[in-house]
């Protein structure tokens, strides 16, 4: 596994478990992250720090 891979992973993870399922969701389709009431392009999930867990 990448460590971009490993990255994206414990980002995606720390979300979920800090804001829960129906607060996280991945548009594959516009590749964005939707949080909430907003998002981010998905590749965020790749960056060291976007969590607390990396």
């Amino acid at each position: 596994m990448t460590e971009e891979t490993r990255t994206a992973l414990k980002n995606y993870d720390a979300l979920i478990r800090s804001r829960g399922l129906d607060d996280v969701e991945l548009d594959w389709d516009t590749d964005t992250l939707v949080l909430a009431h907003g998002g981010v392009v998905i590749d965020e999930l790749c960056r060291p720090g976007f969590t607390d867990a990396t």
